[in-house]
């Protein structure tokens, strides 16, 4: 039995192999043709022409209706994204001053701390000349 299923695959096997040979001959033969091209080329055509009239058909559709577009969603989010971008620039520029009058204000706690202690000294001082 396992003999005639191998001859039986052997069969079909040639046979698609002579299907798939003249099937591709022709298929090339139709691909190369000048008719097929240009019936291809005009498909195209065709199926970009139908994308933009439904790109704007839905957006009047949108509109009418009072809702974004996506390219109304698209600047908004492009403006989103510009006001994020300032914000995080103020904010860095806060950190900065606030650490510039962070450091001053120690600076001047310093010098005040240091003054009031001479002043003490000095008032001490004097009472002990007394």
């Amino acid at each position: 039995m396992e003999k005639s299923d191998s001859g039986i695959k052997d069969m079909f096997k040639q046979g698609y192999e002579i299907w798939e040979k003249s099937v591709s001959e022709q298929l090339e033969k139709i691909a190369r043709s000048q008719t097929f091209v240009a019936a291809i080329a005009q498909n195209l055509e065709q199926t970009l022409n139908l994308s933009g009239r439904i790109k704007d058909v839905t957006q009047t559709t949108l509109s009418m209706m009072n809702l974004p577009t996506k390219r109304d969603i698209d600047n908004l989010t492009k403006q989103v994204k510009a006001l994020r971008a300032s914000v995080e620039e103020m904010n860095e520029k806060l950190d900065k001053m606030s650490a510039v009058a962070k450091k001053t204000s120690t600076q001047t706690e310093a010098k005040a701390t240091t003054k009031s202690s001479k002043g003490r000294k000095k008032k001490a001082q004097d009472n002990d000349e007394e």
